[in-house]
């Protein structure tokens, strides 16, 4: 019963450094950056795609350090022997991954999004 709930506490720990510390998150913004500022100068949308391109270095992050902490638990949490896995360290596998899964999939959403603002910038350029 002990390693259940260790591994329960794991997985809300995991989550709440997600949450709190994730990129982009509602609760991160301020009211000033709450006003919608649409780009409209090729300036403005150099800005967004850098930001869009840090998103990225932070996702990525994210995701590698999700990836780590699975493979640490696995080690930390064998196999029984016969070669049946270990269920909790199944569990925290595929909690990690689901969330490295996801923050991939905003990284590569938010390298699209970066493009999309670099190239929108270069033809306000005239290019």
């Amino acid at each position: 019963m002990r390693v259940r709930e260790i591994a329960m506490a794991m997985l809300a720990g995991c989550t709440a450094v997600l949450i709190s510390a994730g990129p982009g998150f509602a609760a991160d913004v301020s009211p000033e950056e709450k006003a919608i500022k649409l780009p409209t100068t090729a300036e403005d949308h150099l800005a967004m795609a850098k930001s869009y391109e840090d998103k990225v270095a932070e996702w990525r992050k994210e995701a590698a350090y999700h990836r780590e902490m699975a493979a640490a638990y696995k080690k930390t949490h064998p196999d029984f022997k016969g070669g049946v896995r270990n269920p909790d360290a199944v569990t925290m596998e595929k909690h990690c991954a689901k969330i490295a899964n996801d923050a991939e999939r905003l990284a590569k959403d938010a390298e699209d999004t970066a493009k999309y603002h670099r190239l929108r910038a270069k033809e306000l350029q005239g290019g």
